[in-house]
């Protein structure tokens, strides 16, 4: 298991601001986009055998004590522990999500070499990052049509279908409901489809 940081800007997300308001265009009149918020995910991976407890409370202190990942005056954080964050990833209240990440390897090796040069973390293996967007969805019977909106809002086929992945470059999970750790962990560890077999 591996320990997660979740990350987001307090101030005005424009990238977000853009996608809410293109997204609103796409979907019509029949669906709502009433709200989109997008999140940095860092998944701290343990070196091969080993566990995240080994590293976890240094790392919590490089989180709150250092700019490596927050900046605590413009991003809210939430760092999650791997004996803390249960089993299962759930949506906000209310949402349903799209994971994203590079169709190459998640590993930010030039995040991993600075944070050991500065704060020496025994076990860390590698950092991978990814985004996750974060959707509050109505249908025509006031449910989020998740179905609908998924397959307007998510993966980009032309210019009037698709916004927040890019097929060329990224890989999506769609997270509607609770998602098991595992699950996530594997998407972002294992090599992503190449393109044409994931359209």
């Amino acid at each position: 298991m591996s320990a997660v940081l979740l990350s987001r800007l307090k101030i005005t997300d424009l990238t977000a601001w853009t996608a809410l308001e293109t997204g609103r265009r796409l979907l019509g009149r029949d669906h709502t986009l009433d709200r989109l918020a997008r999140e940095q995910l860092f998944l701290f991976e343990p070196e091969a055998g080993g566990n995240a407890d080994v590293f976890e409370g240094v790392l919590g202190e490089a989180v709150r004590h250092s700019n490596f990942f927050v900046n605590p005056n413009k991003e809210s954080y939430r760092f999650l522990a791997s004996s803390e964050r249960g089993a299962e990833w759930r949506p906000p209240e209310g949402a349903w999500g799209i994971l994203t990440r590079s169709r190459d390897d998640t590993r930010d090796e030039g995040l991993l070499q600075r944070l050991l040069r500065e704060h020496p973390l025994r076990g860390l293996g590698a950092i991978r990052k990814a985004r996750v967007w974060w959707l509050w969805t109505r249908g025509p019977g006031g449910g989020p049509d998740v179905g609908r909106c998924y397959a307007m809002l998510g993966v980009l086929r032309d210019s009037r279908t698709g916004l927040l992945v890019n097929p060329h470059g990224e890989s999506a999970l769609l997270i509607e409901g609770a998602v098991r750790w595992e699950k996530v962990e594997r998407f972002l560890i294992e090599p992503a489809p190449a393109f044409r077999d994931a359209a």
